[in-house]
């Protein structure tokens, strides 16, 4: 991730990398903190030193020249004490016993006097202090001019950070074990010690941080002045250490710098704690209004993902990529995105913020898009579905809001329904949309485990308000005046070769009935279409229509049509495996007998036929006004988990508009 704040870093004389103070970046949010607490505490005549490092990051700030000018310690020094006995006692040089043990943990604690005075005098003195000089490489530190007064030893704020960043890295020497005993009396530290409360700089100023290992620093007076230091680690990690050292005339009395101090750092954090984002994260929330904004406080420290990075808060998630940058999601879309498995699923990182729609609200992912809104809740939409929902105009089109995510069907197919529809889609048919009527219909016949399938074409508007949609296995026709019905082979040959909808049979009035023998039919408006394995499918209408119901239709002595209506000098003739109707010019039907002759030859009808409309075709019905039965074909339920670590996946479809 490309990182906002500039890090400083510099090797020093004996080869060890040490932390220096450096510029300022432009649009440097960490500095204008920086700043922020330094101009509070000046306004008030406070001098105030400041440093603070990242320790995750390597960031660093520091307020300029003041946080390398020196300063006496006070009670910071005692964090130099007990280091330095520890180091000598892991290294074989002094014993402590418990008492000692005791006395050290309340030096920390409770910033207790006494324990130090005896440590001091008894093992070196400014010889404390030249020790960890040395292996610290604290470049900046001075010794103490009257050796007596260890709480006069001159330190910098920006000595101190790097004393504690080398404390928790092991580079100054001293053992893990130490450090760790060292960190947790600083986190222990109680709120009154050594005659004084000691809770002002960073409990104060950040009362929403969990954890604060501190060690503090007040005394009066040296040369005219009254000092207060604050200084340690912030976080349940350690990630931040920050150290305000301060000191004004001794005449405005202790509450004053104590306010100045406190303030000063309240203004560098006024959230109540150090906010855990950085680089694009960073920017990202802060320019949606920080912690005053949609997503309120932090909650985690950002998160290292496999190809990206995460950051929690109260309102929502931050997610970053190379590819997509930082996006925020929040609410019921990041429900439906745990839903998914987060960045690990099929929808991979967000590529938009949430988008506000007319009656609800947008996301856009690597791998889809997840729509809400209160009457449907949050669901996703994935290719090769988006794109058929895409040419429908969206939520704004026919198919209005999904009602569900994307679900996995037989076959590798896969499912969206939608307020005004459903869109279908299989490798082999692609992506279609079935809205209503045709859509019950379509669900009468068992979905796509019936005998329809998929469907291979979205919805079409045909004349006088009529529609079809196409399938693997049939057609699905509907009109006002007929409703919607399925047309399937050998049927629907025979249908288009009377020219579909816009001929003599018009629209379909039922949808196929199996009949006897393997046989099936249709009834149209203008007639009906029989079939059988052994006949063909052949159109009966009109009178001979009626004549052949009289007959029992195929049940009577008729049985299936074997033509269709050709002409003879009598009339018109059609052929049936019993016998042949023949209708006069000028009169009733005749049933004849046997057949004395072969019919002529019909030609057989187009082996793939495609309905012809008169009317222009669009996608804009009305809205459904009944809800069909759910497929039958039920999705893997997905998982919630938080994010862990994975290749993000693509798509095509990222830059999509809606």
């Amino acid at each position: 991730m490309t990182k906002r704040w500039m890090r400083v870093l510099v090797v020093a004389a004996v080869g060890v990398s040490l932390l220096l103070p450096g510029g300022v970046a432009r649009a440097d949010s960490w500095q204008d903190r920086v700043w922020a607490g330094s101009n509070f505490a000046g306004s008030r005549g406070t001098t105030v030193a400041i440093a603070m490092l990242d320790q995750r990051t390597g960031e660093y700030r520091n307020n300029g020249a003041a946080a390398t000018t020196r300063i006496e310690s006070a009670s910071v020094m005692k964090v130099f004490i007990a280091e330095h006995l520890l180091n000598r006692r892991d290294r074989g040089q002094i014993r402590l016993s418990a008492t000692d043990m005791n006395d050290m943990a309340a030096m920390l604690r409770d910033s207790a006097n006494a324990p130090a005075n005896r440590f001091w005098s008894t093992y070196g003195a400014n010889g404390i202090v030249q020790d960890v000089i040395n292996r610290y490489g604290l470049t900046q530190t001075g010794l103490t001019s009257n050796p007596r007064y260890w709480g006069n030893t001159l330190i910098t704020a920006h000595d101190m950070v790097v004393f504690y960043r080398r404390l928790m890295d092991g580079s100054g020497g001293l053992s893990a074990g130490s450090r760790d005993w060292i960190v947790d009396q600083m986190r222990q530290s109680t709120m009154y010690g050594d005659g004084g409360r000691q809770f002002f700089g960073l409990h104060d100023g950040l009362p929403r941080e969990g954890a604060i290992a501190q060690k503090q620093g007040w005394m009066c007076c040296v040369n005219g002045d009254i000092f207060r230091h604050s200084s340690g680690f912030v976080g349940h990690v350690n990630r931040y250490i920050l150290v305000v050292l301060s000191r004004e005339p001794s005449s405005r009395g202790g509450a004053h710098i104590e306010e100045s101090i406190s303030g000063a750092v309240r203004a560098m954090f006024p959230e109540g704690l150090i906010p855990r984002v950085q680089g694009a994260i960073g920017e990202h929330w802060y320019g949606m209004g920080g912690a005053s904004g949609r997503l309120g406080y932090p909650t985690s420290d950002e998160i290292g993902l496999a190809g990206g990075a995460l950051s929690r808060f109260q309102g929502g998630f931050i997610y970053w990529s190379p590819a997509t940058g930082a996006r925020s999601v929040w609410g019921a879309i990041l429900d439906a995105y745990a839903a998914q498995r987060w960045e690990l699923g099929p929808l991979g990182y967000p590529t938009s913020d949430e988008i506000v729609l007319p009656g609800g609200a947008l996301s856009r992912f690597q791998g889809g898009f997840i729509y809400w809104s209160p009457a449907t809740g949050a669901h996703s939409v994935r290719e090769p579905i988006l794109a058929a929902y895409g040419a429908q105009r969206w939520e704004n089109g026919p198919l209005g809001y999904p009602t569900s995510s994307t679900i996995a069907l037989r076959d590798n197919g896969s499912l969206n329904r939608f307020q005004g529809g459903y869109v279908y889609a299989s490798p082999a048919t692609g992506a279609h949309s079935v809205r209503e009527p045709i859509l019950a219909a379509y669900g009468a016949q068992r979905w796509e485990n019936g005998p329809l399938g998929y469907p291979t074409s979205s919805t079409i508007v045909l004349r006088d308000d009529g529609s079809l949609n196409r399938f693997q296995g049939g057609y699905v026709y509907a009109s006002p005046a007929t409703g919607a019905h399925s047309v399937r082979q050998p049927i629907l040959a025979a249908y288009g070769a009377q020219r579909w909808e816009n001929g003599p049979l018009g629209y379909p009035t039922s949808s196929t009935i199996a009949l006897r023998d393997d046989g099936s039919l249709n009834r149209f408006q203008g007639g009906y279409v029989y079939a059988s394995p052994a006949t063909g499918a052949h159109t009966v209408s009109g009178r001979i229509l009626t004549a052949y119901g009289a007959q029992r239709w195929e049940n009577g002595p008729l049985g299936y049509p074997t033509s269709g209506t050709y002409a003879v000098p009598e009339g018109t003739r059609q052929d049936f495996e019993g016998g042949m109707l023949t209708l006069p010019s000028d009169g009733s039907p005749v049933v004849t007998g046997p057949l004395e002759t072969e019919p002529p030859t019909e030609p057989d009808p187009p082996a793939d036929p495609t309905p012809t409309t008169s009317a222009a075709r669009t996608t804009t019905p009305a809205a459904p006004t009944t809800t069909p039965a759910a497929p039958t074909t039920t999705p893997a339920v997905p998982t919630s988990s938080a994010p862990t670590t994975s290749a993000s996946p693509t798509s095509s479809r990222g830059d999509q508009q809606p």
